[in-house]
Formats: C-alpha cells, sequence, structure tokens
C-alpha cells in the first residue's frame, strides 16, 4: 500500500463554481444590453395628468377632425388591402388610441396607410391559404409586423433606416400606386381575379377576365367619377369622400329599383371581432415572415419621415427608436382585436398638427371617436358600393405618385437612379416584399462601395515642418522613408482597395521603411486588421519596416485586441497626441531615421503659434 504523498493536487473547478462563473458572465452581458436600451416603456403615464382647460379644447378639437378623416379613409385602405372595411376601423382606432401611450408623443397618427396596404395585399396571399381563409391569418400577419418592431427597437435597429436612401421609398411607393391601380379594376368590371399577387399577374387575369364584366358595376363607377369631380370643383370645401360615398349609396339604391345587382362592402357585425390568431402553425409563421420584416421595414420608414417633418414644425426633436417601439405595441393591439396593420399616415398627422393639437392626448381621442363612428355608423357602411369606392381608391393611388419625388430620383446622382429603377422594375415583376429587399440591399451596396473608398496619400515635411502632401515621389526629404496618410473608413468593404493602393504606393524598390499614419482613419475593424497585419509581413519578407503612428484611442485598441501590437513592437507604434496632431508622426519619423542608421536627417514639427504663445504666456 502506497503512502501518501504531499504533492498538491490539481482539482478541477466544482460545478457550482462553474455556475457562478457563468452566472457572472451572464449578468455582465445582461447588464450591458439592459443599458443599451434607450426606450421610456411608457410615456404615456403622463396622459393620465389632468390637462389644463385650453389644451384638452385643442385636443378635442384636433382629435374629431382626424377621425372624420381616418373614418372613410380606413374604409378605402381596407380596400386595397382586400379585407373587409371592420379591420381597417379598427387599426385606426386602436392604433391611434394606443400608440401615444408609448411614444409620449403627438407627431405621428398611427392606423392603416394605402403605402402598407398593399404589402398587407401580397403578404396574406403568400400565405399559402384559400383566399377565403386568409382573414384567418391577418391576426397572425400584424402580430408579427409588431414583434418584429418592438425587437428592433429593443435593437436600436431603427438607426439602420439612415442607410436606406430615400429612393427605395420612391420606387416602392410609386410601383405600388400603379398596383393598387391595376388591382381595382376589379371591383369596378365586377369580377373577382384568383391570379398571383404581382402587378404583371394581375394585370394578366385581368385582361383575362374582361368578357365577364358587370355593366352596372362599370356605370356605378362612372357616376362615381362623375360625382366625385362635379364636387371637388364646385364644392370644395365639403369633404368629396364622406359626400361621394353617401350620393353613390342613394344611387345603388336607385339601382335596386331597376333591378340592377352591384356588389357592396360587408356588413358590420360584433362577432367579426377576434381578439387571437385564428390560425396558426409554423409552416404559416415561415411563409409570413419576410412580408411582416418587410411591412415593419416600411411601417418605420414611413412613420420617421411624417414624425421628422411633424417635429421640425414644432421645433422638437424626434426619437425614432421610441416610436418603433410605440407603432410595435400599437400592431400588437391590433392584432389583438382582429384588425389590419397599423403605421404612421401622413394626411392625418398633419392634419393633427394643422388643427392645433397640443399634446398626445388628441391621437387618442381620435382614435375613440373613431371608436364611436364604428359602432354608431358602421352598420351603414353596407350601403356603399364596392366600385364607388374603389374610384375614390384609384384616386388616392394617383395622389401618392410625387413627381418631384420622382424626377430628384432619377436626376440626383447615379447611385439613385439605379436604386430607384431597381427597387420599382422589381416591384412590377416580384412580390413588393421582394422588391424592397432588393432595393435596400442596392442602396447598400452603393453605400458601401461610396465609403469603401479609403484615400491613401503620401505625405512628407515640407521646410515649414508642416505635413503636406508629397507632389513627386522622387522628392522625398529623407530618401527611402514613404509616410502614408490613410484617411477614410477603413472595414471590410474597403480593405481590398486599401490593400491595392499601399501595394502600389511601396513599388519603388528604395522605400525602406514605410510610416502608415492612421489619424483620419475611420472604423478600423478584423478584416483591416489583418491587412495591416499581412501588410506588415510583406514588408518584414522585403527586409523593410512598418511603422504606425497617429493611432487614436479606438485604432489602438482594435490593433491591440488583435495582436498586432505586440508582432509590430511597441518601439514601432505612435499613439496620437491630441494636443499636437503631428508629434506622433515626428517621433515615427526619428525611429525610420535609426532604422536606416541615418544621424543627419533634420526634423521639424508644426505647432500652433497661438498654442505656443499661450504656453509661454503661461
Amino acid at each position: 500500500m502506497s503512502e501518501p504523498t504531499d504533492q498538491p493536487v490539481s482539482v478541477p473547478p466544482s460545478a457550482p463554481a462553474r455556475h457562478r462563473r457563468w452566472g457572472r458572465i451572464l449578468r455582465y452581458w445582461a447588464r450591458g444590453i439592459w443599458h443599451g436600451i434607450d426606450l421610456d416603456w411608457f410615456p404615456g403615464r403622463r396622459l393620465f395628468r389632468r390637462p389644463p382647460k385650453s389644451t384638452f379644447a385643442a385636443d378635442a378639437r384636433a382629435g374629431i377632425n382626424v377621425a372624420l378623416l381616418a373614418f372613410p379613409q380606413s374604409i378605402a385602405f381596407s380596400l386595397i388591402a382586400g379585407v373587409p372595411a371592420l379591420m381597417g376601423l379598427i387599426s385606426s382606432a386602436v392604433g391611434a388610441t394606443v400608440g401615444p401611450f408609448f411614444s409620449g408623443t403627438r407627431f405621428v397618427v398611427l392606423g392603416p396607410t394605402n403605402a402598407t396596404a398593399i404589402l398587407l395585399l401580397t403578404g396574406l396571399a403568400a400565405s399559402g391559404l384559400p383566399a377565403e381563409q386568409r382573414m384567418l391569418a391577418l391576426p397572425l400577419f400584424v402580430l408579427m409586423v409588431g414583434f418584429f418592431l418592438v425587437v428592433g427597437a429593443l435593437a436600436r435597429a431603427s438607426m439602420l433606416i439612415n442607410y436606406i436612401s430615400r429612393s427605395v421609398i420612391t420606387g416602392y411607393i410609386t410601383a405600388a400606386a400603379a398596383l393598387i391601380f391595376v388591382n381595382q379594376f376589379q371591383n369596378i368590371l365586377g369580377f373577382r381575379t384568383t391570379g398571383g399577387s404581382t402587378f404583371l399577374g394581375i394585370l394578366q387575369e385581368t385582361i383575362r377576365l374582361l368578357p365577364q364584366t358587370h355593366w352596372p358595376e362599370l356605370v356605378m363607377a362612372a357616376a362615381t367619377l362623375a360625382l366625385s369631380q362635379a364636387l371637388s370643383r364646385w364644392a370644395p370645401k365639403i369633404p368629396s369622400i364622406v359626400a361621394t360615398l353617401v350620393l353613390t349609396g342613394l344611387v345603388g339604391l336607385g339601382f335596386k329599383y331597376i333591378d340592377w345587382h352591384i356588389a357592396y362592402l360587408e356588413t358590420f357585425r360584433l362577432t367579426n371581432f377576434r381578439f387571437f390568431p385564428g390560425i396558426f402553425d409554423f409552416q404559416l409563421v415561415g411563409n409570413l415572415a419576410a412580408p411582416a420584416l418587410a411591412l415593419a421595414f416600411v411601417s418605420i420608414l414611413e412613420g420617421s419621415s411624417i414624425g421628422k417633418t411633424v417635429a421640425s414644425r414644432a421645433g422638437h426633436r424626434f426619437v425614432v427608436n421610441q416610436e418603433m417601439y410605440a407603432m410595435g405595441m400599437a400592431n400588437l393591439a391590433t392584432a389583438a382585436c382582429g384588425g389590419m396593420n397599423a403605421s404612421g399616415s401622413l394626411t392625418r398627422s398633419v392634419l393633427n398638427d394643422m388643427s392645433g393639437a397640443r399634446s398626445p392626448l388628441a391621437n387618442v381621442i381620435s382614435g375613440l371617436v373613431v371608436l364611436v363612428l364604428l359602432f354608431c355608423v358602421g352598420p351603414l357602411i353596407k350601403f356603399i358600393p364596392k366600385a364607388a369606392l374603389a374610384v375614390l381608391v384609384m384616386g388616392i393611388a394617383c395622389s401618392l405618385i410625387n413627381r418631384r419625388n420622382l424626377l430628384l430620383a432619377l436626376r440626383t446622382t447615379r447611385s439613385d437612379t439605379i436604386v430607384f429603377v431597381v427597387t420599382f422594375v422589381s416591384s412590377l415583376l416580384f412580390t413588393i416584399d421582394a422588391a424592397i429587399y432588393l432595393g435596400a440591399f442596392t442602396s447598400i451596396m452603393l453605400f458601401l462601395k461610396k465609403a469603401g473608398n479609403p484615400e491613401l496619400v503620401e505625405y512628407n515635411f515640407n521646410p515649414e515642418g508642416q505635413l503636406a502632401e508629397l507632389p513627386t515621389p522622387n522628392r522625398r526629404n529623407v530618401p527611402g522613408i514613404s509616410i502614408l496618410h490613410a484617411e477614410g473608413d477603413l472595414f471590410f468593404g474597403s480593405t481590398e482597395i486599401f490593400t491595392q493602393q499601399i501595394r502600389e504606393v511601396i513599388r519603388d524598390p528604395s522605400i525602406k521603411v514605410v510610416i502608415l499614419r492612421l489619424k483620419n482613419a475611420r472604423n478600423l475593424d478584423a478584416t483591416a486588421a489583418i491587412a495591416i497585419e499581412e501588410f506588415h509581413d510583406f514588408l518584414k519578407k522585403s527586409k523593410r519596416q512598418l511603422l504606425i503612428s497617429g493611432a487614436g484611442r479606438e485604432i489602438t485598441r482594435v490593433l491591440r485586441n488583435s495582436g498586432f501590437i505586440d508582432r509590430l513592437g511597441e518601439e514601432n507604434f505612435f499613439r496620437e497626441v491630441p494636443a499636437n496632431p503631428t508629434l506622433s508622426t515626428r517621433d515615427a519619423l526619428k525611429r525610420a531615421t535609426q532604422v536606416l542608421g541615418r544621424r543627419d536627417a533634420e526634423i521639424r514639427i508644426f505647432v500652433d503659434q497661438a498654442r505656443k504663445k499661450k504656453e509661454s504666456d503661461d
């Protein structure tokens, strides 16, 4: 039997110790994520304070004005989306009521919009369900839109919209107007298309079904157009949409007396309310994911554009991320009530501002008034002819096309033209959501192409001691030393160009030391760090030396974490000195002369005369 020894035995950490270690790591990351979320979870708590009488009166007046516009618009947008009018009205009522409690501002009135209604139509068509069952998937679809918006707000994804060209939205809205227009021919001509959800598919199906035209519907459409034009010309102060719908409803009653049958909107029933998704399965979620993400993307683009415009008029700052969060919560609420998706409405938001809204209470009042109208006037929508509403929707579609924005997208820059054409043509050939992704991808690629062009210039100290661009490579003050000044973004998209530029400069075999000045370089990442390291190895193989100067705190951190500074050597790495921008390059030049074994090089450094005078006075 062996004697026990006094040798220490390494004992692996116990399971509780490992758990505590992982717990500390998870808590560290959780705290970082939590502190990175810049949201006010419920700014609506301020709405419960008693408002002054003057403020409440102004908000009530603005809310009623917006509600009177929202009611007919919601009916029209529901026709665009191919859903019952009730669902558009629910979206308008719930979205406008819930949104302000999570945004805390009055700048964006939420509800159905024409730009997003067409995405809802194509998204439901992508569900793979028969036409009669698509309404059951609507709550799930809107729920997913709300989920994407809330998650995007938590991840601060609203910053990404700064990299999306406005030409993407211009191309999408122009194509959406064309799709809305051609999709309403079925309601005007009295038949039902069952073709695809693309512009060409709907157009082809419409042409095929032309022999089945129902003439009473066409007569109603012509009467609606005549009434609408007459009201706009001779009674411009009367709300033309409401008046036209009322008059065409009376014309429809006259059609019944001559035995002309036309289609009307579905009647309102309390049993149509759905407080939970009608159907749910993972295959359906997969089919709806891409359209829901595209709809969330367009919603925040639309809402941020409107909010910034209205907020700037009032001299206030608009927080896009907070509005994204509010829009997501509003969509979750409308999904629970079985309504359409809610986005920012330009016309209703501007009307709210022009009507003198003073607080988010105006938005809440508009939603509540729509809800009252829904129960009081809702049953009367069964008297609205579909053909009449289709004509009004076509007019709304035409108003979507902004001629000025269209010309700007086509004439301003080549990149804007490419993005617009790609988005517009893709919207006609493919589904709308696919076109948005293609347009956004093209926009980002063109942006990266511009950002990925770093400028690399060879510098030298001039006789005055200032760093200046070297006019001729053969006229260096210190032969064999090249100072390369890198300026711009050095990230994965620009690394290849950066490497090519460096190799072009150092083709001169007389260069023995390269000073890479990184003072104005930005956004250095792992790919750029690897490229600099490979450049160092390339110089080392040819018995040449690389020196780094002007490296700021962030660049130093990246290069240290990558291990490059250890390979280069601390003596060859010179950090930026904020008090004197050229000091690090002077020190690097001293080091370069030491590497070359030269002692006769005269090195001078420029010092700001105002700073020098101040230091001497001290």
